[in-house]
């Protein structure tokens, strides 16, 4: 590397250089109305016991009711599901309408077709600069890897495909 400035944009483009897997985070209000956001900030925190760790956006709609319910989902995408991914990308009240789901043991949204989803219950939530860290510790797993369901991933500013070594 040749600048060693570090800029949003330099830090963006740095970060997309960082292949993921892209999912959709659901999640409740108190009153029961769902929410969720796509997002690629997820990764594993533990084994035992069994949590993740999600980073929502401090302007996030989806962070209020994430920290009231204090539950939320991780729906992993399949290749098929990049309209789903684009819709949950921006704000807006009706996200839901016309998705298809159903409330997980805990509440929270599991959308249909996605390749995996995590229910967690929130166990902390730690401040990082500009988004929340939510520590989640896994309650419940429903998984849909034996149906030939390829993941959505993306790289580079995009979306892209698997590729699998022969």
């Amino acid at each position: 590397m040749s600048d060693n400035t570090i800029t949003p944009e330099a830090f963006r483009r740095a970060s997309g250089l960082w292949a993921t897997g892209v999912s959709i985070v659901t999640t409740i209000d108190s009153a029961g109305k769902p929410y969720g956001l796509t997002m690629n900030a997820v990764t594993s925190l533990s084994l035992n016991p069994p949590m993740f760790i999600v980073c929502v956006d401090n302007n996030s709609d989806t962070l209020a009711p994430m920290r009231e319910s204090k539950v939320f989902c991780i729906n992993v995408l399949a290749s098929t599901q990049q309209d789903l991914s684009n819709r949950f990308a921006k704000k807006g009240e009706e996200k839901f309408t016309g998705v298809a789901h159903a409330p997980g043991a805990s509440g929270a949204p599991l959308l249909d077709g996605a390749l995996l989803s995590i229910e967690c219950t929130v166990r902390d939530i730690v401040a990082g600069g500009d988004h929340q860290i939510m520590l989640g510790e896994v309650q419940r797993i429903v998984s849909n890897d034996g149906a030939g369901i390829e993941p959505l991933l993306y790289f580079g500013g995009r979306y892209a495909a698997l590729t699998k070594a022969g």
